[in-house]
């Protein structure tokens, strides 16, 4: 590892939920043995149907985890992975050992690898680290659920009004989006769509954007939305 990263590698392992309660020594083992990438925006860190060799550590940027149409042409953002987040624990579990989705960088992003084997034999020796990996797995399954009932069972205008009433609620006047690719993946939806949405929204006065912020201009008809 290049001495000038190993800073980076061991903050970003202290902040992952997987990592951070190692003992020193188990830390510097991980450290020792684990890999650094710097990825551009819309370069990939993994495909869908790769064998699985690391997990991966968001140690700054973001990254977007997707699955491809069957056709090719439409992409399901699944969830887009911010520092200290890692990437790849699940296939990690799953006797299958391929990757399930892509995942791409959406903006210049450093990433932290660690080894599948490191992984194995972990779990095999700690079982603090191994409850961590299962209680992130099980949290992940929670978010899956959580996105597979609002694009079962309500359109995406629905679901982006709903959106923007909790936000409204729990933050007020002014709240901040997240960005189109993050909120896509909020919604279980494509940035394009998201995009179009939020327009029309706005040209119809149910809400005032200015750039990233929103006001809810008609909260009564966001409501009658919200309910599909």
């Amino acid at each position: 590892m290049d001495d000038e990263l190993k800073p980076v590698t061991i903050a970003a392992l202290q902040q992952n939920p997987l990592f951070r309660h190692l003992e020193a020594g188990d830390l510097e083992q991980v450290t020792r043995i684990s890999q650094t990438v710097l990825l551009d925006a819309g370069e990939y860190l993994f495909h869908e149907g790769e064998p699985v060799e690391h997990t991966h550590i968001v140690a700054s940027g973001l990254v977007r985890v997707y699955q491809v149409g069957p056709k090719g042409g439409r992409r399901l953002v699944l969830h887009m992975a911010a520092p200290p987040e890692s990437i790849g624990e699940i296939a990690a579990m799953s006797e299958r050992r391929f990757y399930p989705v892509t995942a791409e960088a959406a903006m210049p992003s450093l990433i932290v690898r660690v080894p599948l084997e490191q992984i194995s034999r972990m779990m095999d020796e700690r079982p603090r680290f191994t409850r961590a990996l299962l209680r992130s797995i099980s949290e992940r399954q929670f978010d899956l659920l959580m996105l597979l009932r609002r694009v079962a069972f309500f359109e995406v205008q629905s679901r982006l009004a709903q959106y923007l009433l909790e936000q409204h609620a729990s933050r007020g006047l002014g709240f901040r989006l997240p960005t189109n690719p993050e909120l896509a993946a909020i919604l279980g939806t494509v940035p394009e769509i998201v995009s179009r949405t939020l327009n029309r929204m706005h040209r119809q006065g149910w809400i005032r954007l200015e750039g990233r912020r929103v006001w809810v201009e008609n909260e009564a008809v966001l409501i009658v939305v919200a309910k599909g």
